[in-house]
């Protein structure tokens, strides 16, 4: 069972209804007594896949669980390093400092440079 929008075209009665994946995907709108009230994708319904593994992020998934400890650790170092040059981390402590004033420090800032 899965959960649908429904949405009525002239009326414009909107609701969700639980039912099974081969149910009609028209049905009696409660509001105009027409049946217009009809299935619309607002939010896809959603689906679980258990089992054999289909995608990248499932695949990634599993081999980070399947990893050891050194591996993951190293990893994790790896991934901490950060390739900035001097000049990125200057301009980053320039934007520290400045972030970091009050209104006041930084009208002194702006006037003065210093």
């Amino acid at each position: 069972m899965a959960r649908y929008d429904f949405e009525c075209a002239p009326c414009a009665y909107y609701t969700e209804i639980i039912q099974p994946m081969d149910a009609p995907s028209l049905l009696k709108c409660p509001v105009c007594e027409q049946r217009t009230l009809q299935k619309v994708f607002i939010s896809p319904p959603h689906a679980f896949v258990r089992g054999e593994t289909k995608t990248i992020q499932q695949l990634a998934e599993r081999n980070y669980r399947d990893m050891g400890f050194y591996e993951k650790s190293d990893r994790a170092a790896k991934d901490n390093k950060s390739g900035m040059t001097d000049e990125h981390k200057e301009k980053r402590k320039l934007h520290q400092k400045i972030t970091s004033m009050t209104p006041e420090q930084k009208v002194k800032w702006i006037k003065s440079g210093e």
